[in-house]
């Protein structure tokens, strides 16, 4: 029996291989869109799929089923509750798939989604389980969100009991030794506090996972309900799509890969295209064609696109040129099909002239008191409101960065604003969308927050 797990630390998300090595057959659950990693693994261990399984209607990822379905011509499992427009086999409690002598057990776990599932996996018929994957619904450390809903006609609430019960009477009544497999780690917007770990055991989190120390069903329900983060407005865009009979990844790079000139480029832009910078912050600050949105393809790249430009908008990629193609794929991962074209910043900045190169004025840490007293700016701290509650600098605004374009809309276009984040990757990408604002006096503190600097002001 082999358990393998492939980890996706961009968007925290984990898939697996399931396979009976002596018959050589396998299952492929909750894969990424880009599936050649899968192939390349079959192939290496001499491998052959059988079927590939989805927990649920995941919302943070386009999910490669339909790759997988189409590459290996086998048939995709989905729990009984689903409904798509694709053929599936329909899976409820108690089913098993089989792989040579692995046997693949089904619960229906019902409460982050209406069709979830988890998959008990045991070597043989009578064996012990050894381990489950639980998709959503359970987590190292916390349990699915019942709020993030890929249906319609189900509270929050209605989901949260279901939750509930999905844990308590049947993922905790399998035996503490059982390894517990999620699809997603710490990160990941599905959860809350998740652990960095990325396999556990049902003890463990019978014992830890704070959302399981709940006295009784209402206080549950109470927990789990409780004000989290607003999901990305990609979430619901991606959840739809997975249940959609949608175009094939290699279909839509196809398209997105064309290679633009610069002339290219503000055809596309002055026909409604959203320029996609995807250098690190510290090449584009230095310049950057205007009107461009910062999104470094070196940090959690795919969340924070899907989270500051809209499903469906076009795109024009513009960076290095070692990046695009992996650009472009990233966001197919999470649905955004919708890129025309790529350009190298090297070819577009020559043809740039001087009234299309913009820069972002940088605030060294040292320089931070004298900017302040000479500008008199508005600080503005685009982190989480965790983060800008824990600490925060005397006076600053908190304006989360995926919610910084609604809270600025009324904000007075020529005040002085000083933006910051931990680090300086989200402050510069909230920049970039302030200038497509039409804020006129921005400024970026280099390095992002540093407690020392409270002090400082």
């Amino acid at each position: 029996m082999l358990i393998e797990q492939f980890y996706l630390g961009c968007l925290s998300h984990a898939s697996y291989v399931i396979a009976d090595e002596a018959s050589g057959e396998a299952l492929v659950v909750d894969p990424r869109r880009d599936i050649e990693v899968y192939v390349d693994f079959l192939a290496q261990r001499g491998l052959r799929p059988v079927g590939v399984a989805l927990t649920h209607f995941h919302a943070d990822f386009l999910a490669g089923h339909l790759e997988l379905r189409d590459r290996f011509q086998i048939p995709i499992y989905l729990g009984a509750l689903a409904e798509a427009e694709f053929g599936f086999t329909a899976l409820s409690d108690g089913d098993v798939v089989k792989l040579g002598r692995v046997r693949i057990a089904v619960l229906e776990t019902p409460g982050h989604t209406p069709e979830g599932v988890s998959y008990v996996v045991s070597d043989g018929d009578g064996a012990a389980p050894h381990a489950v994957l639980t998709g959503d619904t359970l987590f190292i450390g916390d349990v699915g969100r019942p709020d993030l809903l890929s249906s319609v006609g189900v509270t929050s609430e209605e989901l949260a009991g279901m939750l509930h019960d999905s844990l308590h009477r049947k993922l905790m009544a399998l035996p503490d030794e059982v390894l517990v497999y999620p699809a997603h780690g710490a990160g990941s917007l599905c959860g809350n506090n998740l652990s960095t770990d990325t396999v556990s055991t049902i003890g463990a989190q019978r014992r830890g996972n704070a959302a399981l120390q709940a006295p009784d069903r209402a206080s549950f329900v109470a927990l789990v309900t409780a004000a989290r983060p607003p999901a990305p407005a990609y979430f619901l865009h991606d959840a739809v799509l997975n249940k959609q009979e949608r175009p094939l990844l290699e279909e839509t790079l196809a398209a997105s890969v064309t290679r633009l000139t610069a002339a290219e480029v503000r055809e596309r832009m002055a026909a409604g295209a959203r320029l996609l910078d995807v250098r690190h912050e510290d090449a584009f600050q230095a310049g950057f064609m205007a009107g461009a949105v910062n999104v470094g393809l070196h940090g959690r790249f795919a969340p924070w696109a899907g989270s500051v430009l809209a499903p469906g908008d076009e795109l024009v990629v513009v960076g290095e040129a070692d990046q695009l193609d992996q650009a472009v794929i990233r966001l197919g991962r999470i649905g955004y099909d919708t890129v025309r074209g790529v350009i190298d910043w090297a070819d577009l900045e020559a043809d740039l002239t001087a009234g299309e190169l913009d820069t972002i004025d940088r605030v060294h840490p040292d320089r931070l008191p004298d900017h302040m007293a000479e500008s008199g700016a508005t600080i503005v701290d685009v982190r989480g409101p965790g983060e800008h509650a824990n600490a925060s600098l005397p006076g600053a605004v908190n304006a989360p960065l995926d919610r910084l374009a609604q809270i600025a809309a009324g904000w007075d276009r020529a005040a002085p604003l000083l933006v910051h984040c931990a680090a300086g990757y989200r402050s510069s990408c909230a920049v970039s969308l302030l200038k497509g604002m039409g804020f006129e006096q921005l400024a970026d503190l280099q390095g992002g927050f540093r407690e020392e600097l409270i002090e400082a002001l």
